[in-house]
């Protein structure tokens, strides 16, 4: 189901006695979740007539229960169940049992004045399941899957129209390469800008370099760089930044050997025809980070890159078996490397 449609059901009087809201956007699930309850219970009704259960913690019996109850002072009883792991084929360590027979039967014959919301942060449910066919044709279902960068960027642009907020193009890249194109993330640094922005309504490049956080793999993202175009003076202050910040070397040279792995893989995947999307499924990857790892290993030839790669693994091993000062194995793989002479070999 459209969730902008069904939410506008929901606010306009349409309820259903059982939703699914079903997806891993963490932040449309929170939408979701608060256009419910607003819209459900008033606020003096929430102590009496409300529920929340994780099912990683308690049976599906205790939200039933609390669901067959008839509403106290109110026409309408709100229970949330979270978790519901036993719809779908993942395995959990919770030693909760859950008696899906009286789940079955109350879906059967659900209860006319109260709302039975799951929230169900999965990709898919385990459709060979009986409960989750009996699940899905009794429930209105509320998708929210994770956006593609282009709904991603749509929503962040009509979110900062909607406020009143004006924004540069420099400004709107920034801020979605900072925030992975991830809308939760995007959605809990907007604030900021907003606030900064409150007088002039525009938000500018230098508001985002500012005030929007740089997550460490970002600024190894950063770093990568730094080494790529042999910027010594950049790479190395950058390194002391990321120390003085408490960041591990070893978890520094981990995430570095990472990205360029990708790098390389991303480069011979395009190599053999590829496309992004193809790309991003083979690797199990972000499709932002791979569109990012194709505009970075573009300017870079791919023995350059493995160059890179192969000192990191060198850097890695010094790392792990203590060999010299351990935060000094980075510094000391720059200045290598900026010194090679690397030769154009044939791949």
């Amino acid at each position: 189901m459209n969730l902008v449609s069904e939410l506008t059901k929901i606010k306009n009087g349409t309820i259903a006695t059982v939703y699914i809201v079903l997806g891993t956007e963490s932040y449309l699930a929170s939408v979701a979740r608060k256009t419910l309850l607003d819209n459900l219970l008033k606020e003096e009704e929430l102590e009496l007539n409300y529920g929340a259960y994780d099912m990683e913690e308690v049976s599906i019996g205790t939200a039933l229960e609390d669901a067959e109850s008839i509403p106290f002072f109110g026409e309408r009883r709100v229970v949330f169940v979270d978790r519901p792991v036993f719809l779908t084929g993942e395995k959990t360590k919770s030693k909760i049992e859950h008696d899906l027979k009286w789940f079955e039967n109350y879906l059967t014959r659900p209860s006319e004045s109260t709302t039975l919301v799951l929230f169900a942060p999965y990709e898919k449910l385990d459709e060979r399941k009986k409960i989750t066919k009996l699940l899905k044709k009794t429930a209105t279902v509320l998708e929210v899957n994770a956006l593609s960068e282009k709904e991603m960027r749509k929503y962040i642009k009509d979110t900062i129209s909607n406020e009143g907020y004006r924004y540069s193009p420099e400004a709107f890249e920034l801020f979605i390469q900072l925030t992975d194109a991830k809308l939760s993330v995007a959605m809990g640094e907007l604030p900021k800008l907003f606030l900064y922005a409150q007088e002039t309504k525009f938000i500018t490049i230098e508001a985002v370099q500012e005030l929007v956080a740089k997550s460490l793999e970002q600024n190894i993202f950063a770093l990568n760089e730094y080494v790529l175009k042999k910027d010594v003076g950049q790479a190395l202050n950058l390194y002391q930044d990321l120390l003085l910040q408490k960041e591990d070397p070893i978890k520094i040279n981990a995430i570095m050997t990472a990205q360029f792995r990708l790098l390389i893989q991303v480069k011979i995947l395009e190599k053999k025809g590829y496309q992004q999307g193809d790309i991003a499924k083979l690797l199990k990857t972000h499709p932002y980070r791979v569109k990012l790892a194709i505009q970075q290993m573009r300017k870079i030839k791919e023995y350059a890159l493995v160059e890179a790669y192969n000192g990191l693994i060198d850097a890695e091993y010094r790392l792990k078996t203590g060999k010299g000062d351990k935060e000094m194995q980075f510094e000391l793989f720059v200045l290598q490397y900026a010194q090679k002479k690397l030769v154009n070999k044939p791949r």
